[in-house]
């Protein structure tokens, strides 16, 4: 009965992460109509090939529930070589203050992997979904051939990911696209898994998000700063509507004041004056 229902399982989740494919692809292109100002973000998310912001909306949301402002880079859905796309990643990185939180979908993993130093030193935690640390089949014929399987630029800088900050792989236990399975294992004990089939489903599904929110608040937790805003937001609802309720109670303590009228005290009489013969 078990294996029945996983199997049953397995084949709706797979059904669920051809759809997800499909509606990736049909709003690759679709522009964010909402941003976060960079400066002000705490995560930011490093999109994937065939995907745009627009594929994000649930991710993005569910993490501003959380207490996090995301923000999602601007990188081309699909691309042929990774030159311009590293330069463009660069030049929105390499001049921010501060270390930032990174969410990478997929190639997105990769492209900060091969990002210059000046850029690499700006994330201060990279947790990768569902990435194909050795490249992916996919790639073979279509697509930036240095993110192809085995190429020798990743199997050059594969163990740099040693060096990111606080690096944790998250990976879908089985694949339908980025083939082989085996390149998104990183190992040395560091893989965590999703029980969902698919790497699209990653970041739709709710049963993914909740878990990623889950792993963020527990390992990095949302700034003290974004967490004095959201209070500070509240407070202010709070006041509005305590100024609301208040609001009737004044008018008639003012009616109420008008009402009470002073005593009239006693008009001083000026003595008339004699007119003078």
């Amino acid at each position: 009965m078990k294996k029945t229902f996983a199997s049953v399982r397995e084949f709706y989740y797979s059904i669920v992460e051809i759809f997800s494919f499909l509606f990736s692809l049909a709003t690759c292109y679709l522009p964010e109509t909402r941003e976060t100002p960079i400066e002000q973000a705490d995560i930011l998310i490093v999109p994937g090939f065939f995907s745009g912001p627009v594929y994000y909306k649930k991710l993005t949301r569910k993490l501003e529930k959380s207490g996090y402002k995301p923000k999602i880079l601007k990188i081309p859905p699909i691309f042929l070589n990774t030159t311009n796309i590293i330069r463009s990643l660069d030049s929105q990185l390499k001049n921010l203050p501060k270390k930032y939180v990174f969410l990478t979908h997929n190639t997105g993993g990769l492209l900060c992997l091969l990002l210059p130093d000046t850029s690499r030193r700006k994330v201060g935690a990279l947790i990768t979904l569902g990435t194909p640390f050795r490249g992916t089949s996919l790639f073979r014929f279509f697509g930036p051939k240095e993110l192809g399987w085995k190429s020798p630029l990743l199997e050059k800088m594969f163990n740099t990911f040693l060096f990111m900050d606080r690096f944790q792989p998250l990976s879908p236990w089985k694949e339908l696209f980025f083939l082989p399975k085996s390149s998104s294992e990183f190992g040395q004990g560091r893989d965590l898994w999703f029980d969902v089939v698919g790497n699209f489903n990653i970041v739709r599904v709710e049963e993914n998000l909740r878990s990623i929110s889950d792993y963020l608040q527990k390992n990095h937790p949302p700034s003290a700063s974004s967490k004095h805003h959201s209070q500070s937001d509240k407070n202010r609802i709070l006041e509005t509507e305590i100024l609301e309720v208040e609001k009737p109670s004044k008018i008639k303590k003012k009616v109420r004041r008008a009402e009470i009228k002073k005593p009239i005290g006693k008009k001083k009489v000026q003595p008339a004056r004699k007119k003078r013969k």
